[in-house]
């Protein structure tokens, strides 16, 4: 998706805009989403900090399903929180 200033900010839900604003302003740098694919099954997402930005990344949910979204709400809740790595994996469940 592109914004009125002409960056790009890819994957991000539209409602979740505010979010990603407000944890650029409380990191004083870019914050950019982008969903991936993998194989590990407890990858749910992570927030890496590169050189002048922070890159936020989210297993990519399977078509019809919105699980990503809470992901995305935390990463950047404990991004505009001052945290600037963030590593959100499933548990196994308990066998």
């Amino acid at each position: 998706m592109k914004r009125p200033d002409g960056r790009v900010t890819d994957d991000l839900p539209r409602s979740l805009e505010p979010q990603r604003l407000r944890a650029e302003r409380a990191l004083g740098m870019p914050v950019r989403v982008r969903g991936v694919r993998t194989r590990h099954q407890s990858f749910r997402g992570r927030a890496l900090r590169r050189q002048g930005y922070i890159l936020v990344q989210y297993q990519v949910a399977q078509a019809g399903y919105f699980w990503h979204i809470p992901i995305i709400e935390e990463i950047l809740a404990r991004l505009a929180a001052g945290e600037t790595e963030v590593h959100l994996e499933q548990a196994e469940p308990p066998r």
